[in-house]
């Protein structure tokens, strides 16, 4: 199974390293590596996600991501890692 990219922190040099062509999931986590949201791109936006996110949570400067083979794959992981790790700023899926 697939793993979730290293933690980075939130810059324009580590969000240009993220596939743009795949769907995925992604987690934005504070300096304590709490995961405050987690997030899906079903398409070829990943890296335009996590941009948008930056900024947005108090606290949220850093990501992981990981890459799915299709739409329907990543809506199933963010499901999942909402349901387990219950982030705070999402709301129930």
């Amino acid at each position: 199974m697939k793993k979730f990219s290293p933690t980075r922190t939130i810059t324009k040099a580590n969000i240009e390293k993220v596939p743009s062509d795949k769907p995925g999931v992604y987690r934005i986590k504070d300096t304590k590596d709490n995961i405050l949201y987690v997030g899906m791109a079903k398409g070829t936006r990943l890296d335009d996600r996590i941009a948008e996110h930056k900024g947005e949570f108090a606290g949220g400067t850093r990501f992981q991501y990981r890459t799915t083979p299709s739409k329907e794959a990543a809506e199933r992981l963010e499901r999942r890692e909402i349901r387990e790790i219950k982030p705070t700023k999402n709301k129930d899926k």
